[in-house]
């Protein structure tokens, strides 16, 4: 059964619906027997829909416009797409200091301007090499089988954001060498960003 000082490790991730099945049921478990978790999880979700109503329709500053323009392909984007996308980023930007769990969706929308929204440039990503599966379970309760399979090597950035190695020549010593766990590596590669995949066409272990 999941304990106070666990829920409330994990009380952003039950909000978004993103623990597992089990780690979910045992929060709902606690939740029902616990008054003072109920109080905190009525509160946070109270504190998001207040940040919501307060944010409104948010307008992009001129100078923010200006710039967006320059990095953007005129070409691809009107106007009216620019200032919709800097106004978003103003409003994501916003809520990522006043609620933690829309954090995924700030480095999402800042990955898009800064990879100019194309995902076919090559990439340099600079972290440390952990089991994405032993994060996992740690971070959310998922039942990790690294005991059986073995552990599956991934990238932490200093964003806190884990990108996955996909399967390939380059990147096999880095996914399935458990040796290198725990050490900082430089990949250069194509990143697929919806999918928070990255492909490896060259590391070097730092």
């Amino acid at each position: 059964m999941m304990d106070c000082k666990k829920l409330r490790e994990v009380l952003d991730a039950y909000l978004d619906r993103e623990l597992s099945p089990e780690a979910a049921r045992q929060a709902e478990g606690h939740i029902a027997e616990c008054e003072a978790c109920r109080r905190a999880v009525e509160g946070l979700r109270g504190l998001r829909a207040a940040v919501r109503a307060a944010a409104g329709e948010p307008e992009a500053p001129a100078h923010l416009v200006e710039r967006i323009q320059k990095v953007l392909r005129p070409k691809w984007y009107g106007m009216r797409a620019i200032q919709a996308m800097a106004a978003a980023l103003v409003l994501v930007a916003t809520l990522t200091f006043l609620v933690p769990g829309v954090r995924g969706a700030a480095a999402t929308a800042l990955d898009f301007l800064s990879l100019r929204l194309d995902d076919s440039r090559p990439v340099v990503l600079e972290g440390e090499l952990l089991c994405r599966d032993c994060r996992l379970e740690k971070q959310y309760g998922y039942h990790a089988m690294c005991p059986l399979t073995g552990h599956h090597g991934a990238i932490a950035t200093a964003d806190g954001r884990i990108w996955n190695i996909l399967e390939g020549d380059k990147s096999r010593e880095l996914i399935h060498n458990s040796s290198l766990l725990g050490h900082r590596v430089k990949i250069q590669g194509r990143m697929y960003r919806k999918a928070g995949s990255i492909a490896v066409s060259d590391y070097q272990m730092l």
